[in-house]
């Protein structure tokens, strides 16, 4: 049964404050992907309707409901370590943004910091790091790592009571949490209030642009409220007193892009991308209806191939806890008898079970100790590093399942 105690409508956009919506995607009833469950743990487990709208006005496409952060964030079990991939990313941008202020020392601030990752390479580059991070559990795992972290909510409040203990940063890093700020005014005012003229801040979202065109509706999920194109980002900066000054596209988490805000004129690529979005339809409505139809044929062509391989006596398992994962698997209504246990690396993850289909999580000992036919590749955006690294697993006549973003077996 849904769990509406701990949630709200959202009513008006959070961008504009247009009341008109066009919904498109319905999910159906998930569970809190980021819950990872104890195997005592036998109450029921809560799950809120998860469903798509797009603002008529500024085309930000968000949730139709938030359930309250203090329920999605109070443990938090993602770490932003244990993906190469996004190590040597967040080495990627600590380069680009010293380059920024020529090369000289500067400081910054991470908002969402989880634990350090970013910070870690900022810090290797010679720059003054802070991270802000409301999973008390991630800033505790930062600070032991040597990034000075505090246990926050980001907020303008937060930001004023900040800047009177540590120097205003140069700069003002959000990667993976723009998208999940339901008081987005309020967000951007804490930035306005803490950055300095010459500053700038840089979020990375996932650019709804790849969400369509790489069918990742496996992305939604109750943290993840918004889901943008430039559009929608350039009235939040100007709404805020800032400018958008630049975007660019980035392949990280299947498709995202990076936005720049400062004071200042805005490069041509802003531009850019905003008549190529409307060339494609954004602004409209009726790519959204055709994306909905085409997520449902997805779901019923996997569901008919795992389904024929049980049928066929083949034993499957699964790869990375994720959200992502989560999603696709409660939004297929699979059972747990479909898969053996699902495999995950993070420690914090093994023992526990996967919400919604309850499966067991472990380490990669079952793919020695218990290897199935079929291993499906859950956390599909970092598949090639995936693949790399189950070599042994291949050699022994296991194969790999990619479900999206068009199913393919390896």
């Amino acid at each position: 049964m849904p769990d509406l105690n701990h949630c709200h409508a959202v009513t008006s956009c959070r961008v504009c404050g247009h009341n008109q919506f066009h919904p498109y995607l319905d999910l159906g009833q998930i569970p809190l992907v980021n819950r990872y469950v104890d195997p005592e743990d036998d109450r029921p487990e809560p799950r809120f309707p998860l469903r798509i709208q797009k603002c008529t006005k500024c085309h930000l496409s968000m949730l139709d409901l938030v359930v309250d952060p203090v329920v999605l964030y109070d443990n938090y079990a993602y770490q932003s370590s244990i993906s190469k991939t996004f190590q040597q990313h967040c080495g990627r941008l600590a380069d680009q943004a010293r380059g920024l202020f020529s090369n000289q020392p500067f400081k910054v601030w991470e908002i969402a910091s989880n634990d350090g990752c970013m910070g870690l390479e900022f810090q290797r580059r010679g720059a003054q790091v802070l991270g802000i991070e409301p999973a008390a559990n991630l800033a505790s795992l930062a600070q032991s790592r040597g990034v000075d972290s505090v246990a926050e909510f980001w907020s303008e409040g937060v930001a004023r009571k900040l800047v009177e203990k540590y120097p205003a940063p140069d700069l003002i890093v959000a990667t993976n949490v723009f998208a999940h700020v339901d008081n987005l005014q309020d967000f951007l005012a804490g930035v306005r209030a803490v950055l300095p003229q010459h500053g700038r801040l840089v979020i990375e979202v996932p650019y709804l642009v790849s969400f369509f065109q790489k069918t990742e509706f496996d992305t939604a999920y109750h943290e993840h409220l918004s889901y943008f194109l430039v559009y929608p980002i350039r009235e939040a900066a100007r709404r805020a007193g800032l400018e958008l000054l630049d975007v660019e596209r980035l392949e990280i988490h299947g498709g995202s892009i990076r936005a720049h805000f400062g004071y200042g004129q805005p490069s041509l690529e802003v531009e850019r991308y905003l008549r190529e979005e409307e060339a494609m339809g954004f602004y409209g409505e009726q790519i959204y209806d055709q994306f909905s139809r085409h997520v449902q044929q997805i779901r019923e062509e996997l569901v008919s191939f795992l389904t024929g391989l049980r049928q066929r006596g083949r034993t499957i398992a699964a790869f990375g806890a994720s959200a992502k994962g989560n999603v696709l698997l409660n939004y297929c209504h699979l059972s747990g008898e479909t898969f053996e246990y699902v495999v995950d690396d993070t420690l914090a993850k093994q023992g526990k079970l996967y919400p919604g289909l309850r499966l067991p999580i472990v380490s990669r000992d079952a793919l020695i100790r218990s290897p199935t036919d079929y291993l499906v590749i859950l956390a599909w955006n970092f598949y090639e590093e995936i693949k790399a690294s189950l070599s042994g697993y291949l050699a022994g006549g296991g194969r790999l399942v990619c479900p999206l973003p068009t199913l393919h077996i390896n």
